[in-house]
């Protein structure tokens, strides 16, 4: 049987980040589509990435505009 691993989206703050980790998510995901209303930077990204504990995958959620 195959394991489920959780993603939660919309990450935008350190407590974000945590709350993450805490709910046993597999990984974090950074929206980096600008008219997001949970749009992040990627400079903002980093930082909150650099801040998540190991372990916790980091995923790009991005758009194709077209």
């Amino acid at each position: 049987m195959q394991q489920v691993r959780v993603k939660i989206c919309g990450v935008r703050t350190l407590a974000d980040v945590a709350a993450v980790a805490e709910a046993g998510a597999a990984y974090a995901g950074f929206n980096f589509f600008p008219r997001s209303p949970r749009f992040v930077t990627p400079e903002a990204a980093r930082a909150l990435a650099l801040a998540a504990p190991e372990g916790l995958c980091k995923v790009a959620l991005t758009v194709d505009a077209d």
